[in-house]
């Protein structure tokens, strides 16, 4: 869940010509506009959603407003967030392998109609119910989520040329995050209202049902399927894809989870991951336990978030080229570069840890920014461990992601039902919450530790085989020619 706004960098190898070619604007760019307002929409649902479970529970309303206010201590709330990570989680490999086999226009429609209809319905699951029914109904939600990724991909594949699939990729993976990050404010002033949580998920719903309809009605699967675009764009599409296509190599699943390098990146993504789901759905509720309002406490979370994204997009370019170009090698071996990135971002990260729940006494802006640059650094340790993945495998960097995402997202689907079950009743109790953000900076420092000694930067003999990338251009026209040899 953390990484889905870069996915689209790391995809399994390509054999052929990556042609380059002026840019002109076609149906093909209106298709990807429908497919960012989709991945917008779909965001927002997720991020809104933690706001939505706290405000069910936020007494400070109950008299005035119009709709019930349940009482759902911590840890029903985080079994109820953990549902849905859950359901995220479990679906993430199926969805990858078996959407991208079939994928079709009516399954983005589906995704968003069951969302739309379950946060329609929402309102009443809760008042009718109870928490255990809304459990369900997450899990469902987080299972239709973790098909928006391998959905969205193969539809940029079907419709784009190679040379603009990087570009609308960042665009389309990026309003994932991005809607998750300007949800958190709006529901939290949403929840000011007389509907209180209500108007959260009606919002919700009126947004996804909306945009199902668009999508069905004004989209297509392929330029084939698509009755306004023109002959000229199709043919042009046509031809850019045909000597362009993914290599046909056998995914070695079975020799990469045998690997201890896999297992030690694994845990740095688990790490990270665990900190991103802590601080979209527990650092909320850990603001509202100061007596902040679900606005404020809404406000304060979006900002680490959008501090993140900032500092991987200004940062990434900048260490890799480091790394390319050698420089580093003036001052120490390049096989420990990417370990160096991670252990600078795992120090702050977990001072920031230590710090937070010391500042309590006294909430203030020292408090915002420590929590700020806490969850920033993750933006850093991206350019670390993560790209660790392509230093890996020339071949299958989207296959290893995937498989560090599921342990990952596994992993941090425990993480609000788990702190649930530490702060209870007493959401007040800060020795409890000292107590989950003390577990919190142990767990990041042994995953990191892992990491440092058991990871390796090197290819590795799974990779199969070999690529020679070789290029020329005559001006206006540029290609890169891949061939590959056995290894």
């Amino acid at each position: 869940m953390d990484v889905e706004f870069i996915r689209h960098k790391f995809e399994d190898s390509y054999d052929g010509v990556l042609t380059k070619t002026k840019f002109k604007v076609g149906v093909r760019h209106l298709q990807m506009i429908y497919m960012f307002v989709c991945s917008l929409v779909l965001g927002m649902l997720r991020g809104s959603n933690g706001i939505g479970v706290l405000a069910i529970a936020d007494f400070t309303r109950k008299n005035d407003s119009y709709v019930q206010i349940h009482n759902w201590d911590m840890r029903i709330q985080g079994t109820v967030l953990s549902s849905y990570l859950f359901g995220y989680a479990l679906i993430l490999v199926p969805a990858e392998l078996y959407l991208k086999q079939v994928v079709d226009k009516l399954i983005l429609t589906a995704v968003l109609l069951i969302n739309g209809g379950l946060a329609a319905a929402m309102p009443t699951i809760v008042n009718k119910g109870g928490w255990i029914a809304v459990c369900n109904a997450q899990f469902l939600l987080g299972m239709t989520q973790a098909c928006l990724t391998p959905v969205n991909q193969k539809l940029i594949t079907n419709w784009l040329p190679p040379s603009e699939r990087q570009f609308f990729g960042f665009i389309i993976q990026g309003a994932i995050l991005l809607g998750t990050i300007i949800s958190l404010p709006i529901s939290g002033l949403l929840t000011q209202s007389r509907l209180s949580w209500e108007l959260v998920f009606y919002s919700q719903a009126m947004m996804t049902l909306s945009m199902a309809v668009i999508w069905a009605l004004l989209t297509a699967s392929s330029p084939e399927q698509h009755q306004a675009i023109g002959d000229t764009e199709k043919e042009f599409i046509r031809d850019t894809l045909a000597g362009y296509y993914k290599k046909k190599l056998q995914k070695p699943w079975r020799r990469i989870l045998q690997t201890k390098q896999f297992w030690a990146l694994s845990l740095a993504h688990c790490a990270a991951n665990v900190l991103f789901v802590f601080f979209l759905f527990e650092i909320p509720a850990f603001l509202h336990s100061l007596r902040l309002s679900v606005t404020r406490c809404s406000w304060q979370a979006a900002l680490p978030l959008a501090t993140m994204w900032m500092v991987y997009v200004t940062t990434a370019p900048a260490v890799e080229l480091f790394y390319r170009f050698g420089h580093i090698n003036f001052l120490f071996d390049v096989k420990y570069f990417r370990k160096i990135i991670n252990g600078l971002g795992t120090f702050g990260i977990i001072i920031g840890l230590t710090i937070l729940p010391n500042l309590v006494s006294n909430w203030n802006h020292l408090g915002v920014i420590v929590l700020i640059g806490t969850l920033a650094l993750v933006g850093l340790q991206f350019s670390g461990f993560l790209e660790n993945h392509k230093d890996m495998t020339q071949n299958y960097p989207g296959t290893l992601l995937l498989l560090t995402s599921a342990v990952a997202s596994l992993v941090a689907a425990v993480v609000p039902l788990l702190s649930g079950l530490v702060i209870g009743e007493d959401v007040c109790n800060i020795r409890r919450w000292r107590i989950v953000f003390s577990a919190l900076a142990a767990l990041y420092l042994v995953c990191n530790v892992v990491y440092s000694v058991c990871a390796s930067s090197e290819r590795q003999p799974w990779d199969g085989t070999l690529g020679h990338k070789f290029e020329y251009s005559n001006g206006n026209y540029h290609c890169s020619v891949v061939s590959v040899a056995g290894g």
